[in-house]
């Protein structure tokens, strides 16, 4: 099946990326991003970037928004997601090329997002095949979420960063290891390979898993770590922490 990734020019093609945010994670309204948000991010530096199925149907989407901190402009994404049946296909990486490429047309060399850390597959994603860091947790950080990927757990989540140009990301994009193969790991932190399936034996088991890792990767990011791999097994997945010493990443978060 072929694809077409653009950015989506029209208030239809806006409003389908509405209704793939119900459709995707089972959003409530009130979770849901407003067609009002992503009308106005074209015309203030943000973007929504569409996958554009054969038929033109938009079947999953990125979409940032310009952000600033510590005196360097940033973009923030606020969602990346693909409509099942059309997963496994390389979308959601061509969506964040296709992103990458927007960001440095505009001259900005660094993305940011958020993702949930007990989801090991979207890690690996972040990590792996994109060769973003983290090395910022933020406890429950939209507290109570609908979403059908939540599951009632508190909104714990982890700050992906995408610097751009360094050396790292390319090495990721290119397909080759982020991480050079010398680099030590200072540390690991183990979470389920599938954290649905701890959920459904034992929602308990489940809160006291996710408040572990928190612990975890808090008290490794106060000694100045940022996950740098991520590696899986059959049961568990685990993220490899290093010191930075990336060229093209600040140290300063």
């Amino acid at each position: 099946m072929k694809y077409t990734i653009r950015l989506c020019r029209t208030q239809d093609e806006l409003a389908a990326c509405i209704r793939l945010q119900k459709r995707i994670w089972g959003y409530s309204d009130l979770e849901v991003y407003p067609l009002r948000l992503f009308v106005n991010l074209g015309k203030i530096g943000g973007h929504v970037i569409g996958a554009f199925g054969p038929r033109r149907q938009v079947v999953g989407f990125v979409a940032a928004m310009p952000a600033w901190r510590r005196g360097r402009r940033y973009l923030y994404s606020l969602s990346l997601g693909v409509l099942p049946g059309h997963e496994n296909r390389g979308l959601g990486r061509a969506l964040k090329i296709a992103q990458r490429r927007a960001a440095l047309e505009a001259g900005i060399e660094l993305i940011e997002w958020t993702f949930d850390p007990l989801q090991a597959r979207n890690a690996y994603f972040n990590i792996v095949r994109l060769g973003a860091i983290a090395r910022r947790f933020l406890a429950n950080h939209y507290g109570p979420v609908a979403s059908r990927l939540q599951q009632r757990r508190p909104s714990d989540r982890l700050v992906a960063e995408w610097w751009l140009k360094s050396p790292r990301v390319r090495r990721a994009l290119d397909g080759r290891s982020a991480s050079p193969t010398a680099k030590p790991v200072a540390a690991t932190v183990e979470i389920p390979r599938t954290i649905a399936a701890l959920v459904k034996k034992s929602s308990r088991q489940a809160r006291e898993k996710q408040e572990r890792v928190g612990k975890e990767l808090i008290r490794h990011f106060a000694r100045g770590l940022a996950t740098t791999g991520f590696a899986v097994s059959k049961r568990l997945g685990a993220y490899l922490l290093s010191r930075l010493s990336e060229p093209g990443i600040p140290r300063g978060a």
